[in-house]
């Protein structure tokens, strides 16, 4: 949870209200931002160590067991966030589901598409026509002094990834 909180200040969002950050406002500071995103970075590291080392995790992910209706829906989240968001519904020892999973189920059903490189060879999941009419939308954002596109999910599109759960933890 303090990951997500942390990344959603990094990324100029609320994380009580789920609403962007006026722009005047101090996260909104390059550097502070940078600092930031690299305290999310160093949780998400301890994160990722505590859950490999978890083997209390033995049970596949069901959408079944999530309970749908504490989901805390917010106006914009990035599908990593997504995915610590679902997976803080699921039984404790249950698997979580992927970015990878559900990111690959947004390209096959055509919500995504994957861009060309852009000049330092960075590609980026953007979304299609069809993403954007369900809610799937790209942002330029700058770190470090540079820019880089986060594709977000408005509460529409995380409502449609909830539903179709089961269908994309068959990605897995």
């Amino acid at each position: 949870m303090a990951q997500d909180w942390v990344r959603k200040l990094a990324n100029g969002i609320n994380p009580l209200t789920g609403n962007a950050v006026k722009e005047e406002d101090v996260v909104n500071n390059v550097h502070i931002s940078r600092c930031l995103f690299y305290v999310a970075e160093l949780l998400s590291k301890h994160t990722e160590k505590t859950t490999k080392v978890d083997p209390t995790r033995n049970k596949p992910f069901a959408s079944s067991a999530i309970q749908v209706e504490k989901y805390n829906y917010v106006d914009a989240i990035s599908i990593s966030a997504f995915a610590r968001e679902i997976k803080n519904l699921l039984p404790e020892n249950m698997q979580a589901i992927s970015n990878t999973s559900l990111i690959n189920w947004l390209l096959k059903e055509g919500l995504l598409y994957e861009s060309e490189p852009d000049s330092k060879g960075r590609s980026y999941k953007v979304a299609t026509e069809k993403g954007n009419k369900m809610g799937i939308y790209s942002e330029d954002r700058e770190r470090n002094g540079g820019h880089y596109l986060i594709t977000l999910y408005n509460r529409e599109a995380q409502k449609y990834l909830l539903e179709h759960l089961e269908e994309i933890s068959k990605m897995q």
